[in-house]
């Protein structure tokens, strides 16, 4: 009987810039997070027994491959996606926060992907992690993928189902705040690409003005991300920041007013905390809302940040973003 036994981690990423243009069209620029899930997925080819256990933020899950997988749900989907029937036993690990924003889902399906087919390149490994992901209803874009698998800074530009990825030279240090509860991830995707799309009576002048509140936000978030690309590459990191800043403004001034499940007051504050701390700019990263939130600082120079995270209740962090030349 022969066993076969296969690890596989994935990092979480932050959206510098660029949210939400996956799957409406633009581009984003994402980094990877020191954090990650990690697995191990022991088969046995002739037992179609199956188990899996997650350790994730302390709390410990278990599922036996029957009934409703409930918090498991991905891991038979990445199963079908690879084209392999779901077997053996499967223990997760995991120190990237769930529900914030920093693509723990995606990391979780790329990690799976890459267990069960360890010779597959980012790309491929990424589309799977894709379609598992869709599969289960999310509403997800190719970015959070993509950018865990690839596990580098990295420049995306969409086209439809098509997508160009760029490695980016840069380095930068970044203050991150995660807020104690998970904000509903699917919810603000539904409602967003249902306004994007223009699901709405033209006879409603509110839905349709919000339907112009999303496409304009996301077209600025799109124009932001070319020329926070630049700035990373030439280490111009005030501009980097401002182009984070005016990001950070469309969310407050144009969607927040329109969308409830975007409001975010705990954000708002970390904000401009992290700007009198001393960031080069501040922003949500994510969905949006109070998932977290982050602060640009020079290289070795995020502690400010941190303290002032710290000090609005905040579990806070720094990430050291370094990809050479």
């Amino acid at each position: 009987m022969r066993q076969v036994t296969s690890t596989a981690s994935a990092p979480g990423r932050i959206c510098l810039v660029g949210e939400h243009c996956d799957w409406a069209g633009g581009a984003g620029l994402t980094v990877p997070m020191d954090r990650s899930v990690r697995l191990e997925w022991r088969a046995t080819g002739e037992s179609p027994r199956f188990g899996a256990t997650s350790w994730f933020e302390g709390r410990e899950a278990r599922w036996n491959g029957e009934g409703d997988p409930g918090l498991f749900r991905l891991i038979p989907a990445c199963f079908d996606a690879v084209g392999e029937a779901l077997s053996g036993e499967l223990r997760i690990t995991a120190d990237l926060p769930a529900g914030r924003g920093f693509s723990s889902s995606a990391a979780l399906c790329v990690a799976m992907v890459r267990a069960l087919r360890p010779g597959w390149d980012p790309t491929t490994i990424a589309e799977a992690a894709y379609s598992a992901e869709r599969a289960t209803g999310s509403e997800i874009g190719r970015m959070d993928p993509l950018a865990c698998a690839w596990g580098v800074p990295l420049h995306l530009r969409f086209h439809g189902d098509a997508v160009i990825c760029e490695p980016v030279a840069g380095r930068c240090a970044l203050a991150v705040g995660v807020f104690p509860s998970p904000r509903d991830t699917r919810a603000i995707l539904t409602t967003l690409n249902q306004h994007h799309a223009g699901e709405v009576s033209l006879r409603d002048w509110s839905a349709v003005a919000r339907v112009g509140a999303v496409r304009g936000a996301i077209e600025r978030f799109a124009a932001e991300t070319d020329r926070a690309t630049e700035a990373l590459r030439d280490h111009d990191l005030a501009v980097l920041g401002g182009a984070m800043n005016a990001c950070q403004d469309v969310y407050e001034d144009d969607l927040v007013p329109s969308f409830p499940e975007l409001r975010a007051p705990g954000l708002a504050r970390a904000v401009r905390a992290l700007r009198a701390a001393g960031a080069l700019g501040a922003k949500f990263t994510g969905a949006g809302g109070d998932g977290s939130v982050i602060g640009l600082y020079e290289p070795g120079k995020a502690e400010a940040g941190v303290r002032a995270l710290d000090a609005l209740g905040l579990s806070a962090f720094c990430v050291e973003v370094c990809s050479p030349a």
